[in-house]
């Protein structure tokens, strides 16, 4: 078994799926991770350190999260084929849409290859308005998958119900491809419940900074929960460095850690110890796969609020586990998160059911052998 990752960055490989490649080493299988460019380079050099570590390959393309610069995307696929030429895969594993993008079109060049391809959220172009320029990237991307994908073994793997009928809209594929897997799945032994401090609440939105992430109504619910005299501590912990055009630029934050709003932690590398300290995670996203900061929040049993949108309502049961809120409604949310400061005894016993959902559903020993069984 020889497996080649196609993902934008080794950040975010790192981040969600370190535990699978280690898997397929673990059962005597080869990989290598072939990864775009990361603006933050600082994040990307700590990754492929990790990778290095762990005596696992990459390679770096160039190749970017987005299309500003077609030579280097033209260049980029090229050293892509170039290096699964020389690696002979007997799979190819490829997330993101950048990254399905490439491996569709690479793969024709090869023979004999299986692709694995986790839809894992549908990106930018799914979410906020669609303007011309998403119009054209997505024809682009849905002709690429038609004339290309037909040609290929593949499986295709889908994160929500949601994410599988939207993309069929778009492309008709084979039902017999389809597999459902709960997210990347999080380690619920490493990350364990522990005894919180009711007397402080502590409110958190874990997330890439992006108005995307429901950053935005997350502040204004602040806003509406200071004017209610409702006391608890409120923080923002995640990257500002992104070529995303829904990006929050870090003076914004900055204004909004001035007025007092909120603590801004930047990124974490150690989610464990900040999870120890909160009491409830928000994540107010606009769309998602399935997010792994409502099964981290879960492993560790903290009470979820998010909301009934695609990918964040399926990592969640709602008034069990966590509380699910309309998109884009500030009022909500701060109601949502005023009832779990006011209610504890309800926080304990989300907590407590968040828990058995993520070692039930999440814990990535049983979500990894349902992806390599993908790969024979």
């Amino acid at each position: 078994m020889r497996v080649a990752y196609i993902i934008n960055d080794a950040a975010f490989f790192v981040s969600h799926r370190l535990h699978l490649a280690l898997s397929v080493l673990d059962e005597g299988g080869n990989v290598i991770v072939i990864t775009g460019r990361n603006v933050n380079k600082k994040l990307e050099n700590k990754a492929i350190n990790i990778l290095k570590k762990n005596n696992i390959r990459h390679k770096c393309c160039l190749f970017s999260q987005g299309f500003k610069n077609p030579l280097f995307e033209i260049i980029g696929l090229v050293q892509v084929i170039f290096f699964l030429i020389f690696f002979k895969p007997t799979t190819v594993h490829s997330v993101t849409s950048k990254g399905n993008f490439m491996a569709i079109i690479s793969l024709n060049f090869l023979k004999n290859v299986k692709l694995v391809m986790s839809v894992s959220g549908l990106g930018t172009m799914f979410t906020g308005k669609i303007n011309l320029k998403k119009k054209f990237f997505l024809f682009i991307y849905r002709f690429t998958i038609k004339v290309f994908l037909s040609r290929l073994t593949y499986n295709i793997i889908f994160q929500n119900h949601d994410d599988f009928i939207q993309f069929q809209s778009l492309i008709k594929i084979k039902t017999t491809n389809i597999r459902f897997v709960p997210g990347s799945g999080v380690d619920t032994k490493y990350l364990i419940p522990v005894k919180l401090n009711y007397k402080q609440m502590n409110i958190l939105l874990p997330a890439r900074m992006l108005y995307e992430k429901g950053v935005n109504e997350f502040i204004e619910a602040i806003k509406i929960l200071k004017k209610r005299n409702i006391k608890g501590k409120f923080f923002l912990a995640g990257d500002t460095m992104s070529m995303n055009p829904s990006r929050i630029p870090k003076e914004k934050i900055n204004l909004w850690v001035k007025e007092g709003l909120v603590e801004y932690l930047g990124h974490q590398d150690d989610m464990k110890s900040l999870y120890k300290k909160m009491s409830i995670v928000c994540l107010p996203s606009w769309r998602e796969g399935f997010p792994k900061v409502l099964m981290e929040a879960a492993s560790c049993g903290i009470p979820t609020i998010t909301t009934n949108v695609p990918g964040c309502r399926d990592a969640v049961v709602d008034q069990k586990t966590g509380i699910l809120v309309p998109l884009k409604n500030s009022a909500a949310l701060a109601n949502a998160i005023q009832f779990l400061i006011e209610n504890i005894n309800i926080q304990k016993k989300m907590g407590a059911s968040g828990r058995e959902l993520a070692l039930r559903k999440f814990d990535f020993r049983k979500i990894n052998p349902m992806i390599i069984g993908l790969y024979r």
